[in-house]
């Protein structure tokens, strides 16, 4: 189940990327513009996730949140320094992006309808 809304968040992701990008492009947007679409780009996903983990579980929902938002995080990471082959950054940046991940799907995660037993 984790897998697939995995994988969900990442496809929300590339979507709003392209719209993102597709707006640069078109228009001369300045770098502020970017860099809150892509912090929008990962609240989104994860506030998606973290609802769709939150529905699925039924209990826990802030936990199991939080963890989809980390992994999800983790991934991007991950996948970064695979294909860039540079250090990870060391300071606010990366605490930041990690916080924004976990926050947004533990916030989804509460918002997920609670499960009648």
């Amino acid at each position: 189940m984790a897998v697939m809304i995995l994988g969900v968040m990442f496809v929300v992701s590339a979507l709003i990327l392209a719209v993102l990008a597709a707006i640069a492009w078109k228009s001369q947007v300045g770098t502020g513009f970017i860099s809150g679409g892509v912090i929008a780009a990962y609240v989104i996903s994860c506030l998606l996730g973290g609802f769709s983990m939150g529905q699925a579980t039924g209990k826990h929902k802030f936990f199991w949140g939080l963890l989809i938002g980390m992994v999800y995080f983790g991934i991007l990471t991950g996948a970064g320094q695979l294909i860039y082959h540079t250090p990870i950054k060391e300071g606010m940046h990366i605490v930041s992006s990690l916080l924004i991940c976990g926050v947004a799907g533990m916030l989804g995660g509460m918002l997920a309808p609670k499960v009648k037993e």
